[in-house]
């Protein structure tokens, strides 16, 4: 059965993989197989060896891919993973999913996250150093996701002892996404020492034919060509120890495995069907995977209406899911769920994989899915959309981060639902935010761009995917893409007279231009726009055009013009009771106070932004309204008030990963020292914000910083 699926054979291959363990080269290794030919079951055996090698200290983790996962969307995963295992609460092992399990073992060997308690009077500087190492895991959704996965890889190689290795099994769900052998065989050829990659393929995989990643010196393939059938000793050994729960005899038993010439597909569904009752009769003549799946699932059907529902519900998920989104899909309630999978065969039909659970093998879910009629299925994929997008709208209630499962799998199932209309309508409403959260966006990219590619040109889908993917553009700091892809959006809907497409596409092409200090474009863009949120009644879009109109008078000193725009955007977002749009209003009400000198309104108006975004959680603005407040406070002469407030936001933003906001920070308390001249306390701040916008990259502050820290050094 699934979880105690017993291994044999395969010695050879375990001691090819071993010498790979034994070598500290920076690895891959490629298992190549027909699908069934046993690559899952071969490469999972391979972690327990590492894992359980009496000379090495090896973590592993396991990642299965889908069709329509990029390279990029899977390296930024594992290190999202990476560093949410490295921040986990002591104590809560139990509680979270096996993946981050896998993650915090492998950490902890490179001593990423400490083994147990920290205690003594060397607690603090040590518990200081390990944070200081798990908060260099996050992942800078800005830079190249490349090049940040290697740097990673490069860190965890580094903190691993001398005989410490961390294998990573990527094992395809079906198969890998086109061109993406260019891809992993740059991340191959650089991997550094210690670091082990194992990639299960069916022989037409891309890796196989990939002459890029064939070149590499540092692949080791496993077996030397192709995974075959399991000898004649291994199938004994097998029925040897699977026997006990056999009510046949072992004669009988051995009599109708041989037919199956030791195709491991075969072999272990034949075996599963025999102990949960099957006659022998009733099973296949041959060791042809689609017939046993045949019996397989007319055995799981026998069982009952429920179990039917509950293994198509699985079969449309696909991947590994959580038990209450399974439940949903299946509209099948948690007793019922796990009534059934107390049942030893069924049970033994799943396997744990990413997030909860999933089909044990492809052959049988593939199959699964024949059997559901298109009606039925485009049902299961509707329920499937409303779990996923139940999931993303509450944790925008909550303000808590967004799941990554249902940011990245919603839009998949609206397209097997609905079509590719709804595909790009519901990446764009329920998907786009979210991924943008997460730091994934080059997900957001690659889903753009399979929108682009299978929607009708001059469509609606096609003017939602050009427009998000300028927001990517826009969020990677490429303005003039951005606004290319902007105005492609903006053109298809005129073309087909779209009014919230027109909208968004002013609104969007006036923030670029407000950017680029254009005013004058800017402001006629805006107010096409809040003309037409205004006749379809869009009451956010009206809020979000009033205060943005009122950020460029205040751009151009009209502070009056401003206050009368930032009044209109308040009273509506209070109606709505927006609290994220309340806080903006706020922060941009409080920035006209200062320039007024009106240093009481403006304390007032930042003080309940930031209180507003407390009840949301909202980082950024927390952040950045206490830096308001601070300067406030520093004017009044309250140093001491505005220190305190400053080092509570660093804390936040920092805890956050938000480099640029604990910079800047950094940058004010270095400035408030300066005026109580502490020029040697000024100075170790502005160095410390420069030596971070060297890191992320930003220029302009570096030379701002460094002409501040000559004037010092002179005065």
């Amino acid at each position: 059965m699934a979880e105690e699926r017993i291994f044999v054979g395969r010695k050879d291959e375990l001691e090819q993989f071993g010498n790979v363990l034994k070598n500290p080269k920076g690895q891959a290794v490629l298992v190549v197989g027909q699908a069934g030919m046993g690559k899952t079951w071969l490469v999972n055996r391979m972690a327990e060896v590492a894992e359980n090698h009496p000379d090495l200290k090896c973590g592993w983790v396991r990642y299965e891919v889908t069709p329509t996962d990029s390279v990029d969307s899977a390296m930024a995963l594992m290190m999202d993973n990476a560093f949410e295992a490295a921040s986990t609460e002591p104590g809560s092992f139990d509680n979270v999913p096996q993946r981050r399990k896998q993650w915090m073992a492998l950490l902890k060997l490179g001593k990423l996250i400490p083994a147990g308690k920290i205690v003594g009077k060397m607690a603090g500087e040590k518990a200081e150093r390990i944070v200081e190492l798990w908060k260099s895991l996050k992942r800078d959704p800005t830079k190249n996701t490349r090049e940040q996965f290697l740097e990673r890889l490069g860190l965890i190689s580094k903190r691993m002892p001398g005989n410490g290795r961390a294998v990573f099994i990527i094992d395809p769900e079906k198969y890998m996404q086109k061109d993406s052998d260019q891809s992993w065989a740059i991340v191959v050829k650089q991997l550094p020492e210690k670091i082990k990659f194992v990639f299960a393929q069916r022989p037409e995989d891309v890796l196989v034919d990939s002459e890029t990643f064939g070149a590499l010196t540092n692949v080791v393939s496993i077996p030397e060509k192709r995974l075959d059938v399991l000898e004649e000793e291994s199938v004994d050994e097998l029925l040897t120890l699977r026997g006990k729960g056999i009510k046949c005899t072992v004669t009988e038993v051995r009599e109708v495995l041989s037919r199956y010439e030791g195709h491991p597909y075969a072999l272990g569904a034949a075996l599963d069907l025999i102990e949960g009752g099957i006659n022998l009769e009733e099973l296949p003549e041959k060791p042809e995977p689609t017939k046993f799946a045949e019996v397989q699932w007319k055995e799981l059907s026998n069982r009952s209406e429920d179990a039917i529902r509950l293994f198509k519900g699985y079969a449309i998920l696909e991947v590994g899911v959580p038990n209450d989104v399974v439940e949903e899909v299946s509209e099948i309630d948690s007793n019922i769920r796990q009534h059934l999978l107390a049942n030893k065969y069924l049970h033994g039909l799943l396997r744990e994989e990413g997030e909860g659970m999933r089909i044990y093998h492809a052959i049988l879910a593939d199959y699964i899915l024949g059997q559901i009629g298109e009606g039925e299925k485009k049902e299961y994929h509707g329920r499937a959309v409303e779990a996923y997008r139940e999931k993303l709208a509450e944790a925008k209630k909550e303000q808590t981060k967004p799941d990554t499962l249902a940011a990245m799998r919603l839009a998949e199932h609206a397209l097997s639902a609905e079509g590719a209309e709804a595909f790009a309508e519901t990446f764009a409403n329920d998907c786009f935010n979210p991924l943008r959260t997460l730091g994934l966006l080059n997900t957001a990219m690659d889903i753009s761009n399979r929108i682009l590619d299978i929607v009708t040109r001059g469509s609606m889908g096609e003017a939602i995917a050009q427009g998000n993917l300028g927001r990517v553009y826009e969020y990677l700091g490429n303005l003039n893409k951005a606004m290319e892809l902007y105005k492609n959006s903006l053109q298809i809907s005129r073309e087909i007279n779209w009014t919230k497409g027109k909208e968004a596409c002013y609104r969007n092409i006036a923030a670029i231009y407000t950017t680029n200090e254009q005013l004058d474009e800017a402001l006629k863009m805006y107010q096409k726009s809040l003309k037409l949120a205004e006749e379809s009644g869009d009451k956010k879009g009206i809020a979000s055009d009033y205060m943005n109109i009122g950020v460029i008078y205040g751009k151009r000193s009209l502070l009056k013009e401003a206050k009368v725009q930032f009044l209109k955007a308040l009273a509506i977002y209070e109606d709505m009771k927006d609290l994220e749009g309340i806080g903006t209003v706020l922060g941009n009400l409080g920035n006209v106070y200062l320039h007024e000198n009106k240093l009481q309104d403006a304390q007032k108006a930042y003080a309940r932004a930031v209180k507003y975004y407390e009840r949301i959680g909202h980082v950024e603005g927390i952040v950045k309204q206490c830096s308001n407040l601070a300067v406030i406070y520093s004017m009044l002469n309250r140093r001491k008030k505005a220190i305190e407030i400053l080092e509570k936001a660093w804390g936040i933003a920092e805890k956050a990963g938000y480099q640029a906001l604990v910079a800047s920070i950094l940058w004010n308390l270095g400035s408030i020292y300066q005026e109580e001249g502490r020029y040697s306390d000024a100075k170790e701040y502005w160095e410390k914000a420069v030596e971070i916008f060297k890191k992320i990259g930003m220029p302009h502050e570096v030379e701002r910083l460094e002409r501040l820290i000559d004037g010092l050094e002179k005065a």
